[in-house]
């Protein structure tokens, strides 16, 4: 192997000298440029005592708000992380505010408790959705801050870059950030210094809360708190929980090794075949489950429209379309190494006698419980369907119209039934609402398993064999919601998890 010159050792020496000198005493340490109530934001109402957040968990380190003119927007940090920066637009993270599903729930809300402080209330939701939003100051009756452009960028770099510590069993964005003491980096500087340009951005070498759990959990964690009604907090999801009570925290195995995975359903394959941890690769896609903003072949620019518009940055549409494409292949391909089916069917029956399936639903791919999230909107259900060997249906259970976007009444699903204190189901997000909810059934753990019995009579004069067809569905989102909110005409599509088909002989 060749060995560089010494002058030339010499002279790298020299340039990272004059860097570090040039970080040290030329880079401006920041001052802090946090906003102060009153002064710097007037007529900010503050309903909860002195807490500009509540009645969400979001803090910052020095308990000031956020001067959105200093705020680095996720197209500030394109300019160097062009990669990241496609991958994360492409996410459901890039749109966590400007969605038109969440716009939508948030107005609902709003509207159920319009003058019960309804707006303020809003600030427990976008602790999690629109936290630029929220630290600005931009959630209050009075419009008192001006827009920024990382206002509409959704859960935007610096909101995790700068966080310093997570209280994820509490939830509701319980992160707090460091993020009034960020300096407000140029090209020069970070080429001059890019060690302090990565201690600054929290790089998971400088701040391993970046890489665990926790930091996911400060957010997939909600509590309804006592502000928001009711005399005592409501858990409304427990993501983190669940997966802390699995196997999978006990060995170590992370939110992020899955979900920031380049393709989380081949790491979650190769961590099932071999039993041992795949390697740790980043990327910045956040696959989850949200299979309808990601559809980019939804007619009439429909994914635009649900997205909140095209993505900044001046990404070609063409392009950006094509990465959206790619993101729901991976969602769809995770969504299908969640769970695993198996049936247990008599080998014959007989003409006129009952027969007895038990389908097995189990948890084998997901490090949290199945399903798991917003449970009032998203479902899972079994279609069971027999047909003989001319084709006759037998029997269906679970099944789904297309035109209508109903499912089979009589399904065994897996849905959080909210009720309000009429009473009466609540379809349409309204958190502010609930009183109490019920599971139409358990959501299935971490390795966990659901048997279902199904019994049906054979018809006289079915023939035989019977194939019997066994599938799970997911769906992100109840028909009602889309009908009663959005007013679209769009029937939300379901997408298949795993099919099962097995055979039944019929003696005479």
């Amino acid at each position: 192997m060749r060995t560089k010159p010494v002058r030339y050792l010499l002279v790298g020496g020299a340039l990272t000298a004059l860097a570090f000198l040039f970080a040290v005493f030329v880079i401006p340490k920041p001052q802090g440029n946090g906003l102060n109530l009153g002064s710097d934001v007037p007529f900010y109402s503050l309903p909860w005592g002195d807490n500009p957040f509540a009645p969400g968990n979001l803090k910052t380190v020095d308990g000031k708000m956020l001067d959105g003119s200093n705020i680095l927007s996720a197209e500030f940090c394109a300019q160097c992380h062009q990669s990241e920066y496609r991958e994360w637009i492409s996410s459901i993270h890039s749109v966590t505010g400007p969605d038109i599903l969440y716009e939508t729930a948030i107005d609902n809300n709003e509207l159920a408790h319009k003058n019960r402080l309804g707006t303020e209330k809003i600030r427990w939701c976008d602790s999690c959705h629109e936290p630029v939003n929220l630290l600005m100051g931009e959630v209050n009756p009075l419009a008192v801050v001006g827009p920024s452009k990382a206002t509409a960028e959704g859960t935007t770099c610096v909101i995790c870059h700068t966080a310093v510590h997570a209280d994820p069993l509490a939830g509701n964005g319980a992160l707090t950030l460091d993020i009034n003491n960020l300096n407000r980096y140029n090209e020069a500087l970070i080429m001059a210094a890019p060690a302090e340009h990565a201690r600054a951005m929290q790089s998971k070498t400088h701040n391993p809360l970046m890489s665990s759990s926790d930091f996911c959990g400060a957010c997939h964690t909600e509590i309804r708190p006592i502000e928001i009604n009711g005399g005592e907090p409501l858990d409304l999801q427990n993501t983190y929980e669940e997966w802390q009570n699995s196997e999978y925290a006990e060995r170590g195995i992370q939110c992020q090794d899955c979900h920031m995975h380049p393709d989380p359903a081949a790491y979650i394959n190769e961590l099932n075949k071999t039993g041992k941890i795949p390697k740790r690769v980043v990327s910045h896609r956040f696959v989850g489950v949200n299979y309808l903003l990601t559809d980019s072949d939804l007619p009439s620019n429909l994914v635009t429209y649900l997205r909140g518009g095209l993505p900044p940055g001046g990404i070609p549409t063409d392009e950006w379309k094509a990465d959206l494409l790619e993101q729901r292949r991976l969602t769809l391909d995770l969504l299908q190494t969640a769970a695993e089916l198996s049936v247990s069917a008599p080998r014959q029956v007989v003409l006129g006698s009952e027969a007895t399936l038990n389908v097995t639903i189990a948890n084998t791919g997901a490090a949290h419980n199945l399903p798991t999230g917003a449970l009032d909107q998203r479902h899972i259900w079994l279609e069971v369907k027999a047909t003989d060997a001319r084709g006759a249906l037998v029997y269906h259970s679970g099944w789904f119209d297309e035109k209508t976007g109903k499912i089979d009444p009589n399904a065994v699903i897996y849905l959080k039934v909210m009720t309000d204190a009429n009473d009466e189901i609540i379809y349409k997000h309204i958190l502010f609402a609930v009183k109490q909810y019920t599971f139409t059934r358990d959501p299935i753990p971490a390795n966990g398993s659901d048997t279902i019995p199904y019994t049906f009579t054979i018809p006289a004069d079915a023939q035989g064999p019977l194939t019997i067809e066994t599938t799970l569905w997911y769906r992100l989102a109840l028909q009602e919601f889309v009908a009663y909110s959005l007013n679209l005409d769009l029937i939300v599509p379901p997408m298949m998890m795993e099919r099962n088909t097995t055979e039944i002989l019929i003696n005479p």
